[in-house]
């Protein structure tokens, strides 16, 4: 089947300079699935890429491939200097897709869909070396899959089902090559594959890990595994774990768990027990790591990745914005504080940069009351600050500002009408802090008694200035949210 040139009188030196200033002019196709090793650079699985991660879909050289093409050792990149950082070759350096032997679907997607030739998927040999450049003699001769594609343009995506050979396990590439039609060009995609043919009898496994069963994880926490080569990290091959369930926390669970998602997941990297007939098998409990000894796994770590605390319910009440000194130049600041765990909790009355008094409580779970006694005050500005830490770490603040001023500043409080003995606990708002759910106060200024109610609303009855009074008994705009009449 013969091409016909688009352009015949062109020098290859001109050729080259005018492919890559027609590949930015213009897309063309990817092996979309599995990924192709220019495909996962520009999606940010693999790192350090160079320009492919501008436009893995150009990756074009001259066309038919073996007897042409590309020279060795630049086949991944189609010889784009631009794109060479392809062309690095190591057993670690890739990310890789894993698939069985046997039928499996390879797909392009196209961005410009040209006249087609065929398409061709070349595999590297059963005893190539990883470790050196991708060349002729690392690949098959004769293509293991091939379409014809009838000098038509594509569909935007097209998928080829092939059978990759099943006498290939492990670390292999493929290298699919597209061969355009209307020009004297081919795309080049390699595609970095795990394989697993299920035959695990020649493979020689190295222990390089454990999985201890020494904690309990609580939900949220993460267990991730982080393999290494000598030379350093290998991201693309760490597996994470999340903990959904107290079950799944469990000491002997988890590493059962996180074996099945490795073994699952990977082939040249597996977690359980080696059996005799050199299959490893998951189990509750301690297992141990193993790496296929041409894998260039040094060791294998297990991190752990723990869930925030959960945050408790936490309110503090009473604080109010204005205080008056004493005669004797001290003020006390009583305050309710709700909380639903247990807690130390550590309040500090700040001026400034300055504490100019500190106390430290330790909580249940519930409503408390409490206060801090400042002697020797001086008026000014000053910041009230609740800080608390549960038992689970969880961590929480509080922060009110205030003023304290000086004693001839005392008004006289308002007029109080003579209560009923007995019916009521405080005259309101004498003993403010103290007030909780069911506490009875009364008003002078409605001569009634009222009851604090229930939680949640019990946090009202502790919110009350002259300049705040809303939920003032009786008095207040919203005082029925607080408060019930008697």
């Amino acid at each position: 089947m013969k091409k016909h040139l688009l352009v015949l009188a062109i020098t290859p030196i001109a050729l080259s300079g005018a492919l890559f200033t027609s590949n930015t002019a213009q897309a063309h196709g990817y092996i979309s699935k599995p990924e192709s090793r220019n495909y996962l650079c520009r999606i940010g699985e693999n790192s350090q890429c160079g320009n492919i991660v501008y436009e893995p879909q150009s990756v074009e050289g001259p066309d038919r491939f073996p007897e042409t093409g590309p020279a060795d050792g630049t086949l991944a990149s189609a010889g784009i200097g631009a794109f060479s950082q392809l062309n690095a070759q190591s057993v670690n350096r890739w990310a890789k897709r894993h698939i069985k032997a046997g039928a499996n679907q390879f797909s392009w997607t196209f961005t410009a869909q040209h006249v087609t030739q065929d398409w061709r998927y070349f595999i590297t040999k059963k005893n190539w070396n990883p470790n050196a450049p991708l060349t002729r003699d690392q690949l098959e001769t004769k293509p293991f899959c091939s379409v014809d594609g009838q000098l038509r343009p594509p569909a935007r995506q097209v998928t080829h089902v092939c059978n990759v050979p099943a006498d290939r396990s492990g670390y292999h590439i493929v290298l699919g090559v597209w061969d355009v039609g209307d020009t004297g060009m081919s795309f080049y995609n390699a595609v970095d594959l795990m394989i697993d043919n299920g035959n695990n009898s020649a493979l020689v496994w190295q222990d390089v890990g454990d999985v201890f069963t020494s904690r309990t994880l609580n939900v949220g926490d993460k267990v991730q595994t982080r393999v290494f080569s000598s030379t350093g990290e290998i991201s693309s091959l760490n597996t994470e774990i999340d903990i959904v369930s107290p079950e799944q926390g469990a000491a002997e669970a988890w590493p059962l768990l996180l074996a099945k998602k490795v073994n699952d997941s990977q082939s040249w990297l597996q977690i359980g027990v080696l059996g005799a007939d050199n299959k490893i098998i998951p189990i509750a409990g301690k297992n141990e790591i193993y790496a296929q000894q041409a894998a260039g796994i040094s060791r294998v770590e297990i991190a752990f990745s723990q869930a925030p605390a959960p945050q408790p319910y936490f309110a503090v009440n009473g604080v109010q914005s204005r205080y008056q000194l004493s005669k004797t130049g001290s003020i006390e600041i009583s305050f309710n504080l709700d909380i639903s765990a247990a807690a130390n909790v550590d309040v500090a009355l700040n001026k400034g940069y300055e504490t100019a008094a500190a106390q430290s409580y330790r909580v249940n779970a519930g409503l408390s009351t409490h206060s801090l006694q400042l002697n020797d005050a001086k008026p000014g500005h000053y910041s009230f600050v609740v800080n608390y830490q549960t038992e689970k770490g969880a961590q929480g603040q509080k922060m009110f500002h205030l003023d304290i001023v000086a004693a001839d500043h005392v008004t006289p409080p308002d007029p109080v009408k003579p209560p009923v003995t007995g019916t009521y606990q405080f005259v309101f708002p004498e003993h403010l802090a103290h007030y909780v759910a069911g506490t009875k106060v009364f008003q002078a200024k409605t001569g009634k008694v009222y009851q604090c109610k229930p939680w949640p609303n019990n946090g009202y009855c502790v919110q009350w200035s002259k300049g705040s009074n809303q939920f003032e008994p009786g008095v207040g705009s919203a005082w029925t949210m607080a408060w019930t009449a008697l």
